[in-house]
C-alpha cells in the first residue's frame, strides 16, 4: 500500500538520484535544499549553500534574471527549458538549461520554488561543432569551384589541344579527388598507416602546381595517421589559395616550402611570389579558412600558425608539436634535411618514426 511516507520516500530517492540539478528555495531566494546533482554540477556541498541566497549561482550580469524568475512565481507562472549560464564554486562559467516552479503549503498558498538545472555543456559543444561543420563545407563547396576554374587556367596555358587539356584536367581533378578523399577518410586517425611528409605534400599539390614552379626543402619526417587530416586540410587550404589568388595563379610565380626541426617543433615555412594582400585590403583581416587552419593547427597538432603579406609575396609559418606529427615520443637524433626540388620526391634513407596506432 502506498502510504504518504512510502510515497515522499520514493520522492526522495528520485531527487537524490537525478542526473539533474534539483534545489529548493525560499521567495527571498534562499536555497532550502541541494541534491547531490547539484553539488557535481556546482562543486558546492549541501553545508555551503543551504542558507545562502541562490545568487551566489549567477553571474553578475545576469542577477536580474532571479528577479524575473520571482516576480514570475508570485503570479503563479512555471518557467520552462529557460536556457542561460550559472557559475561554479570555482568561478567557470556552465550553460544549464533551467526549469523553475511554484511550491505550495497546504493552503495553496505560493511559498517557494523548485528548481531543475540540467548541465547543457555537451550540447552546446555539439552545437558549435555542427555549425563549424556547416561554415566549412559552404566554405568548401565555394572553394571547389575556384579550385575547378584555377586548375583550368593552369591546365590551359600548356595544353595543345582540345582534347590534351580534357586529359590534363581529368588527370588533376582525379588526383585533387583523391587527396580529397585522403583528407577525410580516417577523422580519427585509427588507421595503421602513415606516409612522409614529403610524399603527402607533394600528393596535396601535384593537381595544384602541375608545371608551375614548386620547390619543397624537407626533413625526412613521417606523419602517423592521425596528423594526416589536419595537415592535409591546411597545405589544401594554402595552396586553395595561392591558386585563386597567388602563386600558383595564372599571374603567380610558385611557391617554395621549407621545413626543419627544431628542437621537439616542426617549422613549416611556406612562400609564395605575387601574392596580395588579403581580398579585404586589410593586413590584419582573418577570413574563415585562416580562422579554420589556425583552429586546426592549434586542436590538432599542437601549434600556431601565422602569416606574413610584404611586397615580394606571402611568407606562411606553422609551427608544430612534432611529436603529435609523427605520433611518437619527440627524436633525440639530430636534424637532417632531405631536399626536394619542383615536386620531386626522393627516397628515404632512414627510418621513419614509429607511428601511434
Amino acid at each position: 500500500m502506498d502510504t504518504a511516507g512510502n510515497i515522499q520516500r520514493r520522492l526522495a530517492a528520485i531527487v537524490e538520484g537525478s542526473e539533474d540539478a534539483i534545489i529548493a528555495k525560499n521567495l527571498d531566494s534562499i536555497i532550502l535544499t541541494w541534491n547531490p546533482a547539484a553539488e557535481r554540477i556546482f562543486g558546492y556541498s549541501p553545508d555551503e549553500v543551504i542558507g545562502r541566497p541562490i545568487t551566489i549561482l549567477i553571474p553578475d550580469d545576469r542577477k536580474d534574471e532571479e528577479a524575473d524568475f520571482i516576480a514570475r512565481l508570485r503570479r503563479g507562472e512555471r518557467i520552462a527549458n529557460f536556457e542561460t549560464v550559472r557559475k561554479r564554486k570555482d568561478g567557470t562559467p556552465i550553460p544549464i538549461s533551467l526549469t523553475v516552479s511554484p511550491l505550495r503549503d497546504d493552503e495553496d498558498n505560493i511559498i517557494g520554488a523548485s528548481k531543475i538545472a540540467r548541465d547543457i555543456t555537451h550540447q552546446r559543444e555539439a552545437e558549435e561543432r555542427q555549425q563549424l561543420l556547416l561554415s566549412e563545407m559552404r566554405h568548401r563547396v565555394g572553394n571547389s569551384f575556384a579550385v575547378a576554374s584555377g586548375l583550368l587556367s593552369i591546365a590551359a596555358r600548356h595544353a595543345g589541344s582540345v582534347p590534351e587539356l580534357v586529359t590534363v584536367m581529368r588527370q588533376r581533378l582525379n588526383a585533387l579527388a583523391a587527396v580529397h578523399s585522403q583528407a577525410v577518410s580516417d577523422p580519427s586517425g585509427r588507421k595503421a598507416e602513415g606516409t612522409t611528409l614529403s610524399e603527402l605534400l607533394g600528393a596535396i599539390l601535384e593537381p595544384f602546381t602541375g608545371d608551375s614552379p614548386a620547390q619543397m626543402e624537407i626533413p625526412e619526417v613521417h606523419v602517423c595517421p592521425a596528423a594526416l587530416t589536419p595537415i592535409s586540410l591546411v597545405v589544401f587550404e594554402l595552396a586553395t589559395n595561392a591558386v585563386k589568388y597567388g602563386g600558383l595563379s595564372q599571374n603567380g610565380e610558385g611557391i617554395a616550402i621549407r621545413a626543419n626541426r627544431l628542437g621537439d617543433r616542426l617549422i613549416i615555412h611556406w612562400k609564395e611570389s605575387s601574392a596580395p594582400a588579403p581580398a579585404s585590403g586589410e593586413a590584419d583581416h582573418v577570413g574563415f579558412g585562416t580562422r579554420m587552419t589556425q583552429s586546426t593547427v592549434s586542436s590538432s597538432l599542437g601549434g600556431t600558425f601565422s602569416r606574413d603579406f610584404n611586397t615580394e609575396g606571402l611568407t606562411a609559418t606553422l609551427d608544430l608539436d612534432l611529436a603529435l606529427v609523427t605520433g611518437s615520443s619527440p627524436s633525440r637524433s639530430s636534424d637532417e634535411n632531405v631536399a626536394a626540388t619542383g615536386g620531386e620526391k626522393r627516397a628515404s634513407t632512414m627510418s621513419a618514426d614509429s607511428c601511434a596506432e
